[in-house]
Parts: C-alpha cells; sequence; structure tokens
C-alpha cells in the first residue's frame, strides 16, 4: 500500500511539473526584414535566425517569379525549439513545419527527415505563395467556406512537390530503393504522407518533368486547376506517372543499369 502511495504522489508531482513546464510562457523574441518578421524562442541562436532570413529574403522573388504571384507583403515566421512548443502553437502532431493562411510560417528548428533549416523555411514560404496564387484567382468577394472546400481537394502530392522543388530538396531517384527501371510509385500512394513520405524524396523530379513536358505556364495551369491532370494535359493520373517513370529512366535511372 505504501509503494502505490509512494508511486501516486511521485506520478502527481511529475504531472505538476510538466504542467508547469507547458503553461509556462516563452521569451520571444522578435527581429524582421523587408518581407517577413521572425518570432522565435530566445534560446535559438540569432545566429541561425540571420541564416533563415537570409534564405528567404534571397528566395523570395524567384518562388514567387517561379509561381507567377506576389506573396503577402510581410510574413510571419515562428520558430520553435522543441517540437512539444511546436505542438501546442500549431495543434500539428504529425509534421515539423506548416502555414497558417498566405502570412504565417511556422516551423520546428529541427525539423524530421531535413536537417538544413534554410531549407525547411524556403518549403514553407513556397506553401503560403502556393496558396496565395490559388486565393488571387478567386472572384471577389471570396466565399472562403467555398474555397476551403474547393482547397480541400488540392492533391498532397502537387503541394508537397512544389514546395520540395521550390526548396531544392533533390533526391536522386537512382538511389531510391522503391524506383527502379520497372518500379515507381504512383499518384495515390504519394498522396500518402504518412506511409513513407515518398512525396518528399520525389517531388522535386515531379515538377522537374512538369515543367520539361508542358513548360512554366503548363505548371501554373496545373496549379490554378487543382491538379487536375484531366483537365490540364487531357492525361490519366496513371499515364501521368507512367510518362514521370520513363523521364526519370533516361535522366537518372538507366546509367543505374550497365547495358
Amino acid at each position: 500500500m505504501k509503494k502505490i502511495k509512494k508511486f501516486l504522489v511521485s506520478f502527481a508531482a511529475l504531472i505538476l511539473v510538466l504542467s508547469i513546464v507547458y503553461f509556462s510562457p516563452v521569451d520571444r523574441n522578435n527581429f524582421k526584414t523587408r518581407h517577413f518578421t521572425f518570432i522565435y524562442s530566445d534560446k535559438i541562436d540569432k545566429e541561425l535566425i540571420l541564416k533563415l532570413s537570409g534564405a528567404l529574403e534571397d528566395n523570395y522573388v524567384r518562388v514567387s517569379t517561379d509561381l507567377k504571384t506576389k506573396p503577402y507583403h510581410n510574413i510571419e515566421v515562428y520558430i520553435y525549439d522543441q517540437r512539444w512548443r511546436y505542438v501546442k502553437a500549431t495543434g500539428n502532431w504529425n509534421a515539423s513545419g506548416n502555414i497558417e493562411g498566405v502570412s504565417k510560417l511556422h516551423f520546428i528548428k529541427k525539423a524530421w527527415g531535413e536537417n538544413d533549416e534554410q531549407k525547411v523555411a524556403v518549403h514553407e514560404f513556397a506553401h503560403a505563395v502556393t496558396l496565395k496564387l490559388l486565393i488571387d484567382q478567386e472572384t471577389l468577394p471570396m466565399d472562403s467556406n467555398v474555397f476551403d472546400k474547393k482547397f480541400s481537394s488540392f492533391p498532397i502530392w502537387l503541394w508537397e512537390a512544389i514546395s520540395v522543388y521550390e526548396a531544392q530538396q533533390f533526391v536522386d531517384p537512382s538511389t531510391l530503393s522503391y524506383m527502379d527501371m520497372e518500379h515507381y510509385p504512383s499518384l495515390p500512394e504519394l498522396d500518402k504522407r504518412l506511409k513513407g513520405g515518398k512525396i518528399y524524396s520525389c517531388g522535386y523530379t515531379i515538377i522537374e518533368y512538369i515543367l520539361f513536358k508542358y513548360g512554366r505556364d503548363g505548371f501554373i495551369r496545373l496549379i490554378k486547376n487543382y491538379g487536375d491532370l484531366e483537365a490540364t494535359y487531357h492525361i490519366t493520373d496513371n499515364q501521368f506517372s507512367k510518362d514521370w517513370h520513363e523521364f526519370l529512366i533516361q535522366k537518372y535511372i538507366k546509367s543505374k543499369y550497365p547495358i
């Protein structure tokens, strides 16, 4: 009985300590550049903030030019030193970064699957610019409920591929265990973030193929058509995947297999 009582007291004390830590406010610093305002924990080194601000400012014009739209004039960038603080602020359990509309970026200092914080920042920025492109084509006044319903249909494979490409997160297809002369992932497979997250290693080459085959204008049309390949290119999802795979064979994979 004494052991149980001792355990309950210790457990209650642990819960109390965790609650104090969880609900205690964090000291935050602000740093502003021409297009971005950084809000970050005082535990994060200012040198990292300078690197991130440089990366975002350096890519501001390039990404907006690539996506043919003007980003929000001042974007807030929230950077978290610990995952639990990120989850507490965003409610997002399954990612290391996300956007809040077109004017706010959230991400963790150390993201899953990416060691380069600058690429993480540009990745999330590209999401915000893509969303801005979709909003800009809406008739004003925009019905937010109608737009949200349309946006929910935007395919994950295209959404993530755009940001992977703009952040230059290239992975050589010849190094991927699931990619060879015969095998490649389907678009439905790439739509699953939590089952291997293959879109993060394939996304760069998908956009590379679209630009090669359909050009910049064709790329923008696909985004504005919410990834509808049939309506944009008059092609099925399966045929698109096959053509993309053939592009990869010729450019990357074929050299891996000697004649």
